[in-house]
């Protein structure tokens, strides 16, 4: 049986012994019974089931039939094709309700960072926590991957993400290549909620430059490179970049590195998008 979906919706019309997806329906025969009864026609049996976009991409790659279970039967199928089925339908409803959380969550945070509407924003990884921190903050509750598509083998892609430790959060200028990536760890950013020793202030975020070749900021680069923030951070040169560590306030070797930034046509503004996006973010930790 061939099978045909949208990404939109799919038709389930039943037949003989089982039921097809996406199949055609015939015409409804003209013909009686000799008591006079009128047909129940199969298209007066159809359901139309709206499906993800990777729902029915997998329903157009696989041509199959289901039997309906006896009447009764209220037991979990047990034919492994119908479960499969099953699983990537409610797979694909939670996906269109994390992508609803998504939306909402990733415009709270916008009006958290003071961003405007037309201004590019973009997160990677972990950056993902940041909108379950700024949705939790403001009532706003996180689809769960049920726990019965969890032990079919199905994954949570933010839950992955969350668990690199480390990420990258980046802004645009309206209409221009120009942007600034910062690349940050988790460990970091929380490390900077904790209260500060009494009598002592609260230590500010300093942007250190870095350039090839100075000595004395070698350490940083090196960690930089060779940590966890290497992998969002582009150190090449000759790129038409400038490049920052943010530490806890000092540029020694026992200073704490907390984030890199990257400048490409923002250096005049770097310094003051970067440690309050910093700021901002840090506020998530402690407030939420």
């Amino acid at each position: 049986m061939s099978i045909t979906a949208t990404a939109s919706t799919a038709i389930i019309g039943y037949g003989t012994g089982g039921y097809g997806i996406g199949a055609s329906a015939p015409k409804p025969s003209s013909a009686k019974p000799s008591d006079g009864s009128n047909p129940v026609g199969r298209r007066g049996l159809e359901d139309v089931v709206s499906l993800s976009p990777e729902a029915a991409k997998t329903l157009n790659e696989r041509s199959f039939s289901i039997p309906i279970p006896p009447k009764g039967d209220t037991g979990a199928s047990s034919d492994p094709v119908a479960v499969e089925m099953e699983n990537r339908l409610a797979y694909g409803q939670f996906n269109l309700q994390r992508g609803e959380y998504v939306r909402q969550s990733f415009e709270l945070l916008r009006q958290t960072l003071k961003l405007p509407d037309d201004q590019p924003l973009v997160l990677s990884d972990a950056a993902s926590v940041f909108l379950d921190k700024v949705a939790a903050k403001n009532g706003l509750s996180k689809p769960e991957l049920p726990e019965k598509l969890r032990a079919a083998g199905f994954k949570d892609p933010f839950e992955e993400n969350a668990k690199s430790g480390a990420g990258m959060i980046g802004v645009g200028m309206p209409n221009s290549s120009n942007a600034l990536q910062i690349a940050f760890d988790l460990s970091g950013l929380e490390a900077l909620t904790s209260p500060s020793p009494p009598g002592k202030p609260e230590k500010p975020l300093r942007m250190v430059a870095l350039n090839d070749g100075d000595g004395r900021t070698a350490p940083l680069l090196g960690a930089i490179k060779g940590g966890a923030l290497g992998r969002y951070t582009d150190t090449r040169p000759g790129q038409g970049a400038s490049l920052w560590a943010v530490t806890d306030g000092g540029d020694g070797p026992s200073t704490r590195l907390l984030a890199s930034v990257r400048s490409v046509g923002m250096d005049d503004i770097a310094a003051e998008v970067a440690t309050g996006l910093l700021k901002s973010l840090k506020d998530l930790f402690t407030k939420a």
